[in-house]
């Protein structure tokens, strides 16, 4: 009995400080959000657009890139079936063209369909204007094409980090560290051939497109993931968005709920807290052994949540940012995957004060599919599990804030 006894006690002990050590690093790594004085004088509207497509076309666009010209507002996304760039004209709700990445003009070669290995795709896209639209060609190369399909410019991108004398490669993704223009400068995430956790590097890389020079920002990975040596799994991302604040660089990290402002002119980084209602607002951190289960990732990455890129939305002067929240892997005789993990929207002030936060229907919204035009924010309605897809449209819901009482939007 008293075996019985000494052995729960240091199981609870084990337990309690276990407990303990996650709330004490909530405590101390994440910061509380705030509640908007004037949240209550907002209201959330939702309209719908579709536009019509041809059989083959994509529905849904995971890379992709807005801009507005001559007030109008363009979607271009890659689509990998037609292996294309297709660009939406959003404002008259129709196809403007598509640009074939294997003709004769530009010719891609090797490019996967089903956009499943990334060192055949095309991972990112960036745009300065129809002239100067930018691809990034699987990390490998940048190439500017215009709407003609003359290619400006084609640069390897490990001779970009040659003639900087940079020992690693640059990277984006569309969906996490995407690339985007700040001060002229085009944005990357540089990986280190010597990085370790004992040392805070760079994570925020300029690069002179013309010029050819490339220079590092003061930004790194939080102090959470340097403490935990970047064991969060699927989750160690940085994640950026092309909607900026002019002047300021927001950014934030897939592991935390922080958010994070660089302002080059003052030389500060500004933290802001920015915790949903419900769910883990910092990812518990897991390491991987040869010889254990990797599903454990996979797990992980289930049961926290995934914060994704904040947005800056020009016409209103807020922000955005989504996010799927933590669940249970295992619910009784059903496991389940991360598609069933419930997607969250929250609406910040230029303070980051919170405006709203909302708990969207489940199995309705595709994640890393949205973006920002004046009409308001744009997101596909076209989630894997959604069994109302309409393969002849692209659709997208658009959320709408307005101020009650008011005939000006925010």
């Amino acid at each position: 009995m008293f075996k019985f006894f000494i052995t729960f006690f240091f199981l609870y002990l084990s337990f309690f400080c276990f407990i303990s050590c996650k709330n004490k690093n909530q405590d101390y790594y994440i910061i509380k959000s705030k509640l908007a004085k004037d949240a209550s004088e907002y209201e959330i509207k939702i309209d719908s657009i579709k536009i019509p497509v041809k059989q083959g076309y994509a529905n849904t666009y995971f890379t992709y890139t807005q801009y507005s010209e001559h007030n109008v507002d363009y979607l271009l996304g890659y689509n990998p079936n037609t292996l294309s760039i297709d660009i939406f004209d959003l404002t008259n709700r129709l196809l403007y063209r598509q640009l074939s990445l294997v003709g004769k003009k530009l010719s891609l070669k090797n490019l996967d369909k089903k956009d499943l290995d990334k060192s055949r795709s095309i991972v990112d896209i960036s745009i300065i204007n129809f002239d100067s639209i930018l691809l990034n060609y699987s990390n490998d190369r940048l190439i500017v094409i215009d709407t003609n399909l003359n290619k400006k410019k084609d640069i390897s991108m490990d001779s970009i980090s040659n003639k900087n004398n940079f020992f690693g490669k640059i990277l984006s993704y569309s969906h996490e560290f995407k690339m985007f223009f700040f001060n002229g400068k085009l944005i990357f995430n540089p990986i280190y051939s010597n990085f370790n956790w004992d040392r805070k590097m760079p994570a925020f890389a300029s690069f002179d497109i013309n010029a050819g020079r490339l220079a590092f920002l003061p930004i790194s990975y939080s102090d959470y993931l340097y403490k935990i040596k970047g064991n969060a799994g699927f989750l160690t991302s940085i994640v950026t968005s092309e909607h900026q604040k002019p002047g300021i660089l927001t950014y934030s990290y897939l592991y935390e709920s922080n958010i994070y402002q660089y302002d080059p002119k003052r030389a500060t980084i500004t933290c802001y807290g920015a915790t949903p209602l419900k769910g883990k607002n910092l990812a518990d951190s897991v390491s991987y052994t040869k010889g254990e289960d990797p599903k454990k990732w996979v797990t992980h990455h289930i049961e926290n949540t995934q914060f994704f890129n904040v947005m800056y939305d020009k016409y209103r002067h807020i922000y955005y940012r989504f996010s799927l929240r933590n669940i249970t892997q295992k619910d009784g005789k059903y496991f389940n995957s991360i598609l069933d993990k419930p997607l969250i929207l929250m609406i910040f002030n230029e303070k980051f004060e919170v405006i709203n936060e909302i708990e969207l229907p489940k199995y309705k919204y595709s994640p890393n599919t949205w973006f920002i035009t004046k009409e308001g924010l744009f997101i596909s309605p076209n989630h894997r599990k959604n069994k109302f897809v309409d393969p002849l449209h692209l659709r997208f819901d658009i959320i709408k804030i307005d101020k009650v009482n008011s005939n000006e939007k925010i």
